[in-house]
């Protein structure tokens, strides 16, 4: 950091843009937080020099006069005993900024949305969130540092706010994805070995935890898939797919036991299919989420052939 823009923000006619930066300056690294208050210190005693050699002049012009040093030298002292209130004041301003500021920055919240639910967000920096049924997200109250970094467990579509000094990085179990800003989809549930992110616009990179694949870099209207510990990219063929954030469960042409399995991830429910003449049936069309399994199932009885139960404690739905 420049220290003539340090001094600026020490004498409190720094800019907006320049205050901003002095802060991600001192969210970088602890050791930018004591050069800032050593740069401080340094400050405050240039001033006080200042005031001494003003001091000093008016010392050397009334040494003429008899008896004056006595009232030169208390002076000097009761300056030196304001500069020292003043010094304090000043660290312990800024002691508490530093304290205050850290635990705002240490603040994270943990949203959850339910099964056969979704949530709509906006995050410190703009960036607009949807989450999806049985999604968790934990995000920082206020994004600092060098990276905006948020924790995601389920399905989440992203619109990330454009910063080229910040990059957004969403972590997962399986991979990360790091962006400067763009609109992307990511289905990253820890109870499932799936993983993929779709990408609408701008780019994006995805890397894998395991460090078994090597990152790939999306283009728009790409998607990547991890399957067998690699991470294979295709184009997109089906933006149906992502209206769930419309509360709609799209499909086309998909094999019943796929459908079941986005039930099963929507409403948080396992269910078995049991029924062997089913293995063979693709099935199109659209739901709403809020209608329930129930409704979904009914209507696909009209083209299919089968009976559905639940169990007692209402975890597990029987297709026979």
């Amino acid at each position: 950091m420049e220290k003539k823009t340090l001094y600026r923000y020490f004498e409190g006619i720094a800019s907006r843009e320049e205050e901003e930066a002095v802060y991600r300056w001192l969210d970088t690294t602890p050791a930018n937080e004591k050069e800032l208050l050593r740069e401080r210190e340094f400050f405050d005693a240039m001033i006080l020099a200042g005031s001494a050699e003003d001091v000093k002049g008016k010392e050397e012009g009334e040494q003429k006069q008899k008896h004056s040093g006595f009232r030169i030298h208390s002076f000097v002292r009761e300056m030196l005993k304001v500069a020292a209130v003043v010094a304090i004041t000043v660290a312990c301003g800024l002691f508490f900024y530093v304290s205050e500021k850290k635990e705002l920055q240490a603040a994270m919240n943990t949203i959850t949305v339910p099964a056969g639910q979704r949530v709509n967000l906006t995050l410190s920096d703009g960036t607009t969130v949807w989450l999806n049924a049985r999604s968790e997200m934990v995000y920082p109250a206020v994004f600092s540092g060098a990276k905006r970094e948020v924790k995601l467990d389920g399905e989440g579509y992203f619109e990330v706010k454009h910063d080229k000094t910040s990059p957004f990085v969403v972590h997962t179990r399986k991979c990360n994805i790091e962006v400067l800003g763009t609109k992307f989809n990511v289905e990253a549930y820890s109870d499932t070995e799936e993983f993929s992110t779709s990408l609408m616009e701008g780019s994006v990179k995805v890397t894998d935890n395991s460090a078994v694949s090597v990152p790939v870099l999306l283009k728009p209207n790409q998607e990547v898939h991890l399957k067998d510990g690699r991470l294979l990219v295709s184009s997109i063929d089906d933006y149906d797919h992502f209206r769930w954030r419309d509360g709609l469960v799209c499909f086309n042409n998909i094999a019943f036991h796929e459908l079941m399995r986005r039930f099963e991830k929507c409403y948080g429910i396992t269910i078995m299919v049991e029924n062997k003449n089913l293995e063979e049936y693709s099935c199109s069309g659209k739901f709403r989420i809020s209608d329930g399994l129930d409704n979904a199932l009914r209507i696909l009885q009209r083209n299919a052939k089968y009976t559905f139960e639940r169990n007692e404690d209402n975890t597990i739905v029987y297709i026979k």
